[in-house]
């Protein structure tokens, strides 16, 4: 095959494509081309935008934990051994042993190592195995809150 003539239709010198056809032809397949790009270059752009977004919310995330006064509040004792039953911490999926410092959650009173779970409350406000809300315990609660004691009666029904 000789290089210097081309044996593509774009190229020869059939009378079956005018030259407009031709050019017409070739400003299409580079219009194309551009717009492909330009394509590529906006969805690049709104992927790495949800991209950051996403890294700026799980940053707020972290940020938006219980504080250490809220955590010291949670009940905390020594676990002891019922029934024979090993109790797996869910946040480092190690045993609980007989003796060993015990956090339990008092919505839904699951129980962790204290470390652990004090690790994980600092980053969330969610039990780390239900997900429900941890909230204050009943006296952390009751110190932040007094009852009004001027409150008028209320009248009756």
């Amino acid at each position: 095959m000789n290089m210097s003539s081309p044996n593509s239709w774009l190229f020869s010198d059939n009378a079956r494509y005018s030259t407009q056809a031709r050019l017409l032809f070739m400003g299409l397949s580079f219009a194309i081309g551009i717009l492909t790009f330009l394509l590529y270059l906006c969805i690049w752009y709104i992927c790495s935008r949800r991209r950051r977004s996403a890294t700026t919310t799980a940053a707020y995330d972290l940020e938006a934990g219980m504080s250490a006064a809220a955590i010291a509040a949670l009940p905390t004792f020594a676990y002891e051994e019922e029934g024979g039953e090993d109790e797996e911490c869910a946040v480092c999926l190690g045993q609980v042993e007989a003796g060993e410092k015990v956090r339990r959650l008092p919505k839904c009173a699951h129980s962790f190592h204290a470390d652990c779970v004090d690790a994980w409350l600092r980053a969330h406000t969610t039990c780390p195995m239900c997900r429900a809300p941890v909230g204050q315990p009943a006296a952390a609660a009751a110190t932040k809150t007094p009852p009004v004691a001027d409150a008028p009666p209320l009248p009756p029904v």
